[in-house]
């Protein structure tokens, strides 16, 4: 269970924030586009007549097979590249792609894609819903210790820091009704940073990966976002006892945005 978490600012009104509705849809947007990723589902814990809302995620290790993670952290030192949270200087798309050099793909990927190719998935995914949380623990590979060794790349995980999951629904409305271009829930979109060097933001690390070799994937994957309906689909299916619909409109801006800056 991974709880939902809240803003409780001193002398204000606190909220919970969308830590778990927003990991819920990035995982239905994953489904789409047929990205390998954890399964999370909406959950909940009543304990003490305490209600707490959260998510549940599907281990991506086969406990028999002795699995085990590697962070990406970790895989990006053994090439020689030190990243770490204080230290992200050399974090960058071209460390990622060389630390999957002898990674195998997720068993679930499409026939005939690399890791790389697949990390370039997450990425176009990231960008969509405007993560900025894909730091160097937030990606990892799976160690196959019954296969002499062989790594490959997990399915993608953590996406709560997204589609302006910390926002109160009051500062989401303002948005929504602005006429300020830099204010409105696109113009929130157009400000996201990512943990990559120099915090680029999403779509920039996507352009990053293109010119790093990953021109194919990012068509293959392009292939994949024509339908921008499909994609905020999961967006409206999560219940609004859960997500607001005003947090649903706002989501869908973001995305609707992210679409077509990636798209075009």
């Amino acid at each position: 269970m991974k709880y939902a978490t809240f803003n409780e600012p001193q002398g204000n009104p606190g909220y919970r924030k969308g830590d778990d509705w927003a990991e819920r849809i990035a995982y239905g947007v994953a489904q789409v586009l047929g990205i390998p990723a954890a399964q999370v589902e909406l959950a909940y814990e009543h304990t003490s007549g305490q209600l707490r809302f959260g998510t549940v995620c599907r281990t991506v290790l086969r406990e028999r097979e002795r699995e085990s993670l590697i962070n990406g952290d970790e895989m990006m030192w053994h090439v020689g590249i030190s990243v770490s949270q204080h230290r992200r200087e050399l974090y960058t798309v071209e460390a990622v792609a060389r630390a999957l050099e002898d990674v195998d793909p997720p068993a679930s990927a499409d026939a005939g894609l690399s890791a790389w190719d697949v990390f370039v998935g997450y990425l176009v995914l990231d960008a969509l819903i405007g993560n900025t949380d894909r730091h160097e623990e937030n990606w990892s590979a799976i160690k196959l210790a019954l296969s002499e060794g062989r790594r490959c790349l997990a399915p993608t995980f953590d996406h709560a820091s997204s589609l302006g999951f910390q926002l109160s629904d009051q500062q989401k409305q303002e948005r929504l009704t602005s006429r300020d271009g830099n204010f409105t829930p696109e113009g929130w979109a157009d400000r996201a940073k990512t943990r990559f060097a120099g915090k680029p933001h999403p779509i920039d690390v996507v352009n990053q990966a293109r010119e790093h070799d990953g021109q194919p994937a990012f068509e293959h994957w392009l292939g994949r976002i024509q339908q921008v309906d499909e994609l905020v689909a999961p967006i409206w299916a999560v219940p609004e006892h859960r997500m607001s619909a005003v947090s649903k409109k706002f989501a869908e801006r973001m995305l609707r945005r992210n679409w077509s800056r990636l798209a075009t």
